[in-house]
């Protein structure tokens, strides 16, 4: 629902700190939650770069060029970008409480601990990130598994504020399929490293060995409008993900179950929220191709079994609603103003 809504939570100024509002880096999430609590009647704003308008998705926050947040005191800051920029203005805003939003985690094995080589050139995002978990800033963990890495091993707390799914925007869209059509497998093909493009990839070619009536289409890059997603979804026979790096959503597996699309992803924390092997999706470990090849051969083999992991997948990512999550975000800020008082 768009406009004001009753609300019993006070009104609060939030400002949300960002690189940019491209399609890409979590900002789906940012978008997503700053819609939602400006319908609830909060006074939000995206501070980002230069403050250009956010084209690939629809925003109802106010938006501003990122140094403006410095120019205004504000109830809650919220920035989740260890880049220096965004780290100096999330550090010099005026605000009752900061929030860093924990949506990835890079180089594990250097985060925790005294390791030299954190102070080589090309772990600098890794060493901006440390000092952010470090700060004073209290911590929000995009999903279950982050919330537990930072506990264990860097004796960190942080409240959970996972993500959501738009169900205006992903659901099934009923398509007609022409009788002998190609078994169809949609995946990102997203090409950044982590995000497992090169694996499904060499998984694709070595399942047409033995199924040659199969197919491979991306999305990745093509300008497809959001409002046309669900039926790119819907379009698949199968969902494929080989992603291996250390964020903390999934939103491309999210969707497309939230599709009622079936899915054969990697074991890795990002879906540890809402995939779950053998349930609600096959998994295989990362960068395992002939592993992943093995799960989309069972799954195209057997019509029952993606019959069931589509119905079970849509029923479980079904209950993470944003409306679910923004209640959540504003109950956890009530409390922190209140103890700020």
């Amino acid at each position: 629902m768009h406009g004001n809504e009753t609300n019993p939570t006070p009104r609060m100024k939030i400002a949300f700190i960002e690189p940019h509002l491209k399609v890409f880096g979590g900002i789906r999430r940012i978008i997503e939650m700053a819609n939602r609590l400006s319908d609830r009647g909060h006074a939000v704003t995206i501070y980002h770069s230069d403050g250009t308008p956010c084209t690939w998705l629809e925003c109802r926050a106010a938006i501003a060029p990122g140094r403006a947040v410095l120019d205004s005191a504000h109830d809650v800051v919220v920035y989740n970008d260890p880049e220096p920029e965004d780290m100096y203005l999330a550090r010099h805003a005026r605000s009752r409480v900061t929030f860093y939003y924990v949506l990835h985690l890079y180089r594990l094995e250097l985060m925790a601990g005294f390791h030299p080589t954190i102070y080589l050139g090309r772990n600098k995002r890794t060493r901006r990130l440390r000092a952010c978990l470090r700060s004073r800033h209290v911590k929000l963990a995009n999903s279950s598994w982050i919330q537990r890495w930072l506990r264990e091993h860097m004796g960190i707390d942080s409240l959970l504020m996972l993500g959501g799914v738009n169900f205006d925007l992903f659901h099934p869209v009923q398509l007609e399929r022409a009788p002998g059509a190609p078994f169809q497998l949609l995946a990102s093909g997203d090409p950044r490293e982590g995000k497992g493009s090169d694996t499904v990839r060499e998984a694709f070619e070595m399942v047409r060995k033995q199924e040659p009536a199969v197919v491979l289409q991306t999305y990745h890059g093509r300008g497809i409008p959001q409002t046309e997603m669900a039926r790119t979804y819907s379009a698949a026979d199968l969902f494929v993900d080989a992603s291996s790096n250390a964020g903390g959503w999934n939103n491309p597996v999210a969707e497309a179950m939230a599709c009622r699309v079936p899915v054969v992803c990697t074991f890795n924390g990002q879906v540890e929220d809402f995939a779950f092997d053998g349930k609600t999706a096959l998994m295989s470990p990362p960068r395992d191709a002939p592993a992943l090849a093995a799960n989309i051969l069972r799954v195209m083999r057997d019509r029952e079994l993606r019959e069931g992991l589509a119905s079970h997948a849509y029923n479980h990512i079904r209950t993470f609603e944003w409306d679910k999550s923004i209640e959540r975000f504003e109950a956890i800020a009530a409390s922190h103003l209140e103890s700020a008082r």
